[in-house]
C-alpha cells in the first residue's frame, strides 16, 4: 500500500524496461508508452537530444536537451512522460550515449 508521501514515480516503476545504449535517431517504442527517465552523456561533442511523441523523427517533441561537451544529465521524470503515438528518440546533433527508462 502506498502513502500520500510517495512519488507517483515509485507507485508505478514495476515494468520499467530500459532501451539499452542509443547513440542515434531511433525509436524507443512504436506505440504508446510512457519514458520515467533517461541518461545522456557525451565526451566527444556537444549533443542536443529530443524524446517525440512519434515513431518516427517527423512527430512532436514533449522534452528536449543540450548538453555540452563532456556534459552528463540523469532526469527522473515524475510524472513521467506519456507518449500515446510512440517514443521516438531523436539526437540531432553529437553522438551522445543514451539510455531511456520507459513502458
Amino acid at each position: 500500500m502506498t502513502t500520500a508521501n510517495e512519488s507517483y514515480h515509485r507507485r508505478t516503476e514495476e515494468g520499467v524496461s530500459n532501451s539499452g545504449v542509443k547513440t542515434a535517431d531511433v525509436a524507443i517504442k512504436a506505440a504508446p508508452g510512457k519514458v520515467y527517465w533517461i541518461t545522456i552523456s557525451d565526451v566527444d561533442a556537444a549533443s542536443a537530444v529530443q524524446i517525440n511523441n512519434s515513431t518516427d523523427d517527423g512527430g512532436t517533441d514533449v522534452w528536449s536537451v543540450e548538453l555540452p561537451q563532456n556534459g552528463y544529465i540523469h532526469v527522473n521524470f515524475d510524472p513521467p512522460i506519456e507518449c500515446d503515438t510512440g517514443i521516438w528518440l531523436d539526437v540531432s546533433t553529437g553522438s551522445p550515449t543514451i539510455v531511456v527508462g520507459y513502458v
